[in-house]
């Protein structure tokens, strides 16, 4: 056997002639006719063969086929799976050497490094105003000297006269030092 492997192509056997029977051949007598009969058994069950073996070469043309197809599949893939990583990390590049939040890195939608950095500036531009420190608002909490008198601390307490914390407790100023807040 050679190591090539061939394919067998398919024998056409011409079929709109008629196939003369034992009993049309009178002169070749009865081992004639046997022989005649043995070698279209034979020619029959040879088409048979070579009609499985073409269909057997097909089946593995088509296995092929389908390998490669599938190799194909599987390297397009991985081709688009390079570029939107290569895309992403030049997106969080991008971000950060503009001083742009790298979460905010999925916003950048631009195809190159000058269209991403341009919406890179113009993001953090937009941004920049949202991320100031809020001033403290004076309308809210609490206000002091707002509701009552003055509280008393304890250092108050330690150089005061006993008339005076009596007093200072009828006025409501020891709230704080007897809530333990003072």
């Amino acid at each position: 056997m050679s190591d090539e492997t061939t394919t067998p192509e398919a024998v056409e056997i011409p079929t709109d002639a008629p196939e003369p029977t034992p009993t049309e051949a009178p002169d070749l007598g009865d081992a004639g006719k046997k022989a005649i009969a043995a070698e279209r058994a034979a020619r029959k069950a040879a088409e048979k063969a070579a009609a499985e073996l073409a269909a057997r070469v097909k089946e593995f043309e088509d296995a092929s086929k389908s390998e490669a197809e599938k190799a194909a599949a599987r390297a397009e893939a991985a081709e688009k799976a390079l570029a939107e990583m290569t895309q992403r990390a030049l997106r969080l590049q991008v971000a950060t050497e503009t001083g742009l939040d790298p979460s905010l890195h999925e916003f950048l939608t631009g195809s190159d490094e000058e269209s991403l950095r341009s919406q890179a500036e113009k993001l953090k531009a937009a941004t920049a105003s949202q991320r100031a420190t809020p001033r403290p608002d004076p309308t809210q909490g609490a206000k002091p000297n707002a509701n009552g008198p003055t509280q008393l601390t304890k250092a108050d307490l330690a150089s005061m006269t006993p008339a005076q914390i009596d007093q200072a407790l009828t006025e409501g100023r020891l709230v704080d030092v007897l809530a333990g807040r003072a």
